[in-house]
């Protein structure tokens, strides 16, 4: 930097600092210094001090001290000048902490070592433990640095002295060498009460006691304060063995909504701290201050940053919160879309902007301060140091900020609008007691009987041995819970259906506290599980059973399956599958958790599904299709694991190689009925077909025992239950056929011996999961199959003596009719479908291109093949039935029952049209 920009630059600065103006006339030789480092980044001028061996150790406390005055000098010229950002303040000041931590460490080790007569060895290792600001790299100019001082083990250092001894000796003489202040000033103040048991506890603490008080002592805003722990300095086993104690104390494997109450009284205390001493507009722990952010930041860290693929099943994986950053955390979090990211980005700007007023706060005098000024004079330097004219329109900037950071705070801990829904219910509907509890009673909706049923299935519920053993705090939870469900489940239905499906789910999970917390935190959530259990008991159930996907039920529209463009489905399916592959890449070869990984990560997208379904946001026919996309990517991903499983393990090992080809090349898995016309509902079963070519060299004993793999793989039933129940019937020769059949095998058998039956089943056939090079020529097969001539007298009869075998084993009942499979119903649709296909494919090709009945109808329509008005009326008729199967499917009924004054129009249309094409054979 030339002379004339300097001077310019330190003029700027010594408006904003006066420490700096008292520094560089007290050490002129400081001014030339800066002038020759002003263009190199603050993070390269403390590296280059890195590289600098310190002369003598007689002056290792002098040159630190010294270092310190030129590393500030040099971040406040490039930051007051705006030749650096945040990012190079926090990690220049924070690497100069952490250089000036090993300097002194090493240097009094060394000194201690010697005055002990002993060598150095692992139980002479200090580890120093960065914690808060320090331990993420993102220290402020002028603030303390939190340690923790972690040894090995204890035991004998020599004859006299133990190395409990030795490292508090050596702790107590790293402190004073940073923090003493002699005639050169200080290097930092140092802050050690967040190691365990504060300022009554031991200043250096062993491994084996750390994990003793975790265990045992620790409280909860110890975990929040952990988060952020670096470990600086220390051999690499024992940085290892400390990094695996401290993890499982900071992060649950579940989402530990519990940690929200905790880190809310944590709040409570800090701002009603603040308060007494006169801080309320002080920017850090202020109403919309640093603190604030820092903890709507690490509260998402806290419940969401242990979860991982697990024994328990896999669900997305958060571990990109663990991070000790504030700043990378809120890009994670806005990547996850748990905080929106347009509102993830102004709350990082927010933070932003109040960390470099810090910073100037700061500048001004060298002092740790986070409250602004009060006279005119130094609202003006701060004002001009953020880059602002005078102090109002700063302010203005600074009050928006505040505001978006109260909004976010409120958001996440906000309890006072619970309080308040709770008293406007009370006082609008009154209230009546069940065990103690204050239920809300709203006489619009519920009758006396209903009050009795909720009575005495609550007196029930309470005098269960399982709700005596509660904890108080649990019961709590569970009471407060119950009295706001009764309430919320009257907002969507009159009856008990939806109430008591909600207590059947509250049951479910009454010893666990995280996901009472969960309910209790977010009323929302609670509202759309009311939702759902009333329009769906298969959801309903689902949730019940696998608790766990509750946090799926309060996720955003973002990050719940909706739509994202016209061309796209409502669920990322490339990102899925990527998730899904990374997952199994983690698990290794554990296959217990590859089962579960696969049926968690079915009923955690089939849950979004349901939800988008229940809020009208997806269709049936495009339920379908996203149901039968997931079922691809499960059975391919199944195929792919079980394929690594069977290979032969190599000598002295115990399981095959993760790196093992992630494909079965020449093996194919081949959809037929609802999967392979894509009409999956949320209980549908798959029917499939083995199919492999010889020519991949596969030896067929291999593709034997891959066939009966995967197969295990889908109906194995295990803690997440079923993947799918599998149909293996339609293959060559049926039950009695090999499980698998080559390529030319099954060729051979389509064309020389199956029944037309067969050929009907192979009209909604496709390859769904597997080698894909294998599927032109299965779709080869199949189109050769479908396009031969054939003869259309014979065809139909065959087809409806069928259709009339199908009627004779699947009957009616006495005022029910089968959906399915009575006259005019969804079989006599497809039968119809299938027959066009079958008739005219060597005309039509395109009937070949698995269209779906709906549109097939509508394009034999189109070309003649059926009168356009029976055509519209059977479409119609289909999206009906689809519509009313999809309903009973949702309340968990196999089957859809009508009546006969049901669909009555609809099943005319579609025996009309039956009747037009088969009466001549038999129809009825």
């Amino acid at each position: 930097m030339d002379h004339e920009t300097f001077d310019i630059a330190v003029a700027r600065l010594f408006r904003a600092s006066r420490y700096a103006e008292r520094l560089m006339f007290a050490t002129p030789e400081l001014r030339e210094w800066l002038r020759s480092h002003a263009d190199q980044s603050a993070v390269e001028t403390v590296a280059a001090f890195s590289a600098s061996p310190i002369a003598t150790d007689s002056t290792i406390d002098a040159t630190l001290r010294l270092r310190r005055k030129q590393v500030m000098l040099a971040i406040m010229l490039r930051d007051i000048n705006c030749l650096a950002d945040l990012d190079e303040v926090v990690t220049a000041i924070s690497n100069f902490a952490d250089d000036v931590v090993r300097l002194s460490l090493a240097h009094h080790t060394k000194a201690l070592l010697d005055e002990y007569r002993v060598s150095a060895s692992p139980q002479s290792d200090l580890m120093v433990v960065g914690m808060g600001k320090l331990g993420a790299l993102e220290l402020n100019v002028s603030s303390d640095i939190d340690l923790i001082f972690v040894h090995a083990e204890d035991g004998a250092a020599n004859a006299d002295k133990s190395w409990q001894e030795f490292h508090h000796q050596l702790g107590k003489r790293v402190i004073r060498s940073i923090d003493n202040v002699d005639e050169n000033g200080y290097v930092f103040r140092v802050d050690m009460r967040l190691r365990p048991f504060g300022d009554s506890g031991p200043l250096v603490t062993s491994l084996a006691s750390l994990e003793s008080y975790f265990l045992q002592h620790a409280r909860p805003w110890e975990r929040y304060a952990w988060l952020k722990a670096r470990v600086m300095t220390g051999e690499a086993t024992n940085v290892a063995t400390l990094d695996a104690l401290v993890m499982p104390f900071v992060f649950r494997r579940y989402h530990d909504y519990a940690a929200i109450e905790e880190m809310r009284a944590l709040h409570g205390q800090i701002r009603a701290d603040a308060s007494k001493r006169g801080k309320q507009s002080d920017i850090k722990v202020g109403e919309g201050g640093i603190r604030e952010v820092e903890f709507v930041t690490q509260i998402h860290q806290l419940i969401r940053g242990g979860r991982t693929v697990g024994k328990t099943g896999g669900g997305t994986n958060h571990t990109g919160l663990q991070t000790r950053s504030t700043r990378e955390a809120l890009s994670q979090l806005g990547q996850h879309g748990i905080i929106p990211a347009s509102r993830a980005a102004a709350l990082s700007r927010a933070y932003t902007f109040l960390r470099n007023l810090e910073h100037r706060l700061q500048y001004l005098d060298d002092q740790q301060t986070q409250s602004l000024p009060a006279s005119p004079e130094e609202q003006q330097r701060i004002a001009e140091a953020m880059g602002f004219a005078d102090w109002q329109p700063f302010l203005q900037t600074l009050n928006m900020h505040r505001a978006v950071v109260t909004g976010e705070f409120e958001a996440a801990f906000g309890d006072a609008e619970t309080r308040i829904e709770k008293s406007q219910t009370l006082a609008k509907t009154g209230s009546f007691k069940v065990n103690g509890l204050e239920m809300p009673f709203n006489t619009r909706l519920y009758d006396e009987a209903y009050r009795d049923t909720i009575t005495d299935r609550i007196q029930r519920w309470f005098a269960s041995s399982r709700v005596q053993a509660l904890p108080p705090k649990l019961r709590s939870r569970l009471e407060a819970l119950i009295e706001r469900a009764v309430d919320t489940c009257a907002a969507v239905d009159t009856t008990s259906t939806t109430l008591f499906r909600s207590f059947d789910l509250l049951e479910a999970i009454d010893k666990r506290e995280t996901y009472l917390a969960f309910l209790l935190e977010y009323p929302a959530a609670l509202a759309r599980v009311a939702r759902i259990a009333h329009q769906s008991a298969w959801a309903a159930s689902l949730l019940q059973r696998h608790p766990v996907l509750l946090d799926d039920v309060m996720l955003p529209p973002a990050v719940r399956a909706e739509p994202r463009t016209p061309t796209q489905g409502l669920i990322d399916w490339q990102g899925e599958r990527r998730m899904l592959e990374t997952q199994c890449q983690a698990i290794g070869n554990d296959v217990e958790q590859q089962y579960e990984l696969l049926r968690h990560t079915k009923q955690r997208v089939m849950l979004k599904l349901n939800i988008a379904d229940i809020e009208g946001r997806l269709g049936v026919m495009a339920l379908s299709d996203e149901l039968s996309i997931l079922a691809d990517m499960l059975v391919d991903c199944a195929v792919k694991m079980a394929w690594r499983a069977i290979q032969p393990v190599p000598p002295q090992a115990s399981s095959p190689p993760a790196t093992t080809s992630a494909s079965a090349v020449g093996f194919a898995v081949i959809g037929y009925g609802k999967w392979g016309s894509k009409e999956l509902g949320y209980a549908s079963d798959l029917d499939l077909v083995f199919l492999y070519d010889p020519e991949s060299g596969m030896p067929t004993e291999l593709v034997v025992k891959l066939a009966q793999r995967v197969n295990s793989w889908l109906n194995t039933m295990t803690a997440g239950g079923v993947l799918y129940e599998t149909d293996l019937r339609l293959r060559p020769d049926g039950a009695a056929g090999l499980l698998v059949s080559s390529l030319s095998a099954f060729r051979d058998y389509q064309v020389n011996r199956a029944w037309t039956w067969e050929h009907q089943a192979l009209t909604r056939a496709r390859w769904c999961a597997g080698d894909a090079s294998l599927a032109r020529p299965f779709e080869d097969i199949r189109t050769d199959v479908l396009t031969k001539r054939r003869d259309i007298v014979k065809l139909k009869s065959e087809i409806v003596e069928m259709r009339q075998k199908m009627r004779l084993e699947k009957r009616d009942k006495p005022g029910s009719l089968d959906l399915k499979n009575t006259e005019g119903g969804i079989v006599d649709i497809e039968f119809i479908v299938q027959y066009l296909i079958l008739a005219h494919s060597v005309e039509y090709p395109e009937f070949l291109s698995n269209m779906g009945n709906f549109a097939l109808l509508n394009r034999a329509a189109a070309i003649g093949l059926i009168e356009e008005e029976q055509a519209a009326a059977a479409a119609k008729a289909y999206l009906a039935y689809r519509q009313r199967l999809h309903m009973a499917q949702n309340n968990g009924e196999r089957k859809a029952w009508i009546t006969p004054k049901e669909l009555v129009e609809e099943r005319a249309a579609v025996t009309s049209l039956w009747r037009s094409m088969f009466a001549s054979y038999g129809a009825t």
